[in-house]
């Protein structure tokens, strides 16, 4: 394996930013940012999503798929998390992008488009608006030519910025970050600049909740030893995307050792396509269960995908993974195999490498629920303007004008109100 390390930059904090429109959307998809009306001009010249300085990893420019969700934007509690794939111009080539950060005070915006842009000068770009985040971690698995390839990030010049206009390229809802990484105790620097859009159905992997002891997401059966060793997901950095046309699929994030007596967290990466013709479903609940037996679980309605590259990489040993005897990963009710809740469940072969040296194998499987959407805020709007006219405009009337227009005749809408609930108005002043 590969593993790049990287040196933190701290950075000091000044004034929280004010609320925004994005506070009510907490799920985003991310796309590349087009580089529009920066520095005064106009017009899509280039693209970009993470982007590698002095020539590193060829070529350089890697970017989320278009047209699907494959790079998402999770806020919660104040952190940050942003999770999926960016792609080289050959597709088989890639990074999975795993980023975490916990929000600060605001400290000076960087401001990369025109200064015309900006409140200040009379523009529509007011950066008070914007969040910052502090990076808390960050983590490239690589894929095709990087296989086996890990890199950390670091946090450089100013931390993670969100906000229209903070993505430094175009005045759209986005994000911008600047990161270090050390290859052979060299520095380098990239970066990340991105269109972000709210997603209102994104799918997160939780826990197993059958029982206390089964709260784990991904198990390594040891053929070596013999022994067990679960993981969970680190909340709430898991993610599981499936693409608008249901074609393809991501599982990621990081995950840590269920009994946590090991705090090493590991970048987990599984990329999967859609297979149409796979119709072997994987049964793990009681027989009762399924609905030829009576039960609720309706197995033809679930859906498979086929793994196309994986890779877990940890700060001691890497794991490589193929599929266990020609199993695909199945997505349903009840396609966990733990519960009948929504989730997804896979099996697959397992070697841990360290230092070039198998030293261990097994069976690895993914058991897990998915809490998907509506997740991005309907309530916050919603709620928001509630409570100001719930005491007058709202609960007052409902009664009169329901209770009218059905005793009283049409043509006396004035004096319906006053006769027809007569008990109604003398009771409620009293």
């Amino acid at each position: 394996m590969k593993f790049i390390t990287t040196l933190f930059v701290l950075v000091a904090s000044i004034t929280l930013s004010t609320a925004s429109d994005f506070d009510y959307c907490n799920h985003f998809c991310a796309h590349s940012a087009l580089l529009n009306e920066t520095s005064g001009s106009v017009g899509s010249v280039g693209r970009t999503s993470f982007y590698f300085a002095d020539g590193q990893f060829p070529p350089s420019v890697y970017n989320a798929q278009d047209g699907v969700c494959g790079l998402t934007v999770n806020l919660a509690n104040d952190y940050i998390t942003i999770t999926g794939v960016v792609y080289a111009t050959d597709p088989s080539t890639g990074f999975f992008l795993n980023i975490q950060g916990r929000r600060v005070a605001t400290t000076e915006p960087m401001l990369e488009l025109s200064s015309a842009s900006y409140k200040a000068n009379g523009g529509s770009i007011d950066p008070s608006t914007w969040y910052q985040y502090s990076l808390v971690s960050g983590a490239l698995t690589g894929f095709g030519a990087y296989q086996n390839t890990m890199i950390v990030l670091a946090e450089s010049m100013h931390p993670l910025q969100l906000g229209y206009g903070a993505n430094g390229k175009n005045y759209n809802l986005g994000i911008s970050a600047w990161f270090d990484y050390n290859i052979d105790g060299k520095m380098y620097m990239s970066d990340i600049n991105v269109d972000i859009v709210c997603k209102d159905y994104i799918c997160v992997p939780g826990f197993n909740l059958t029982n206390a002891e089964d709260n784990y997401a991904v198990t390594y059966k040891s053929s070596n030893t013999g022994v067990d060793t679960k993981y969970t997901f680190v909340d709430p950095t898991g993610v599981f995307v499936e693409d608008a046309q249901l074609a393809s699929a991501v599982i990621g994030g990081q995950i840590r050792r269920s009994d946590q007596s090991s705090l090493d967290q590991c970048n987990l990466a599984m990329l999967f396509t859609r297979d149409y013709t796979y119709n072997t479903p994987h049964k793990e609940l009681p027989s009762s269960s399924y609905k030829e037996n009576g039960g609720s679980i309706d197995t033809s309605l679930w859906r498979y995908y086929q793994l196309t590259s994986a890779s877990i990489e940890c700060p001691t040993f890497s794991t490589s993974i193929a599929t266990y005897e020609g199993m695909d990963l199945q997505v349903g009710y009840g396609a966990n195999g733990k519960n009948v809740n929504f989730g997804a469940s896979a099996w697959f072969e397992y070697n841990n490498t360290a230092n070039g040296q198998i030293i261990d194998r097994g069976i690895l499987d993914i058991n897990v629920d998915l809490i998907c959407g509506p997740l991005s805020p309907t309530p916050a709007p919603t709620l928001a303007p509630t409570p100001a006219p719930t005491p007058v405009p709202t609960l007052a009337p409902t009664p009169v004008p329901t209770d009218a227009p059905t005793p009283a005749p049409t043509p006396v809408p004035t004096d319906a109100p006053t006769p027809a609930p007569t008990p109604v108005p003398t009771d409620a002043p009293t």
